[in-house]
């Protein structure tokens, strides 16, 4: 027997060896990418309840903040305008944020 020939046989071999592997492979690989796509899932609907969360938190602020501004509930000066105008800036920029990445998810 040629070193061709121990060379030829080795590697039908290895051939049916990894033939037969594929199936158990091909269910490992099933389970794996079902409990990602699971995993996925469950991130996905907890970043959702959060996002609801904030932006539910959020809304109320700059509600308020708003009716503050417009003077609603009694005068303001120069000092508490300036500061609900920061209130109102970053609460938007927050709720941007947090639709931004729920959109994502």
């Amino acid at each position: 027997m040629t070193h061709e020939d121990v060379n030829s046989i080795k590697l039908e071999e290895t051939s049916e060896e990894l033939i037969k592997s594929l199936p158990r492979s091909s269910k490992r690989l099933a389970v794996v990418n079902g409990e990602r796509k699971t995993g996925n899932q469950i991130k996905r609907n907890d970043i959702g309840k959060i996002a609801h969360d904030f932006r539910a938190s959020l809304n109320i602020i700059i509600g308020y903040a708003e009716l503050m501004q417009d003077e609603v509930p009694g005068k303001i000066n120069e000092e508490q305008r300036c500061g609900l105008d920061d209130i109102l800036k970053y609460s938007q920029r927050m709720l941007d944020l947090i639709n931004d990445i729920d959109k994502q998810s």
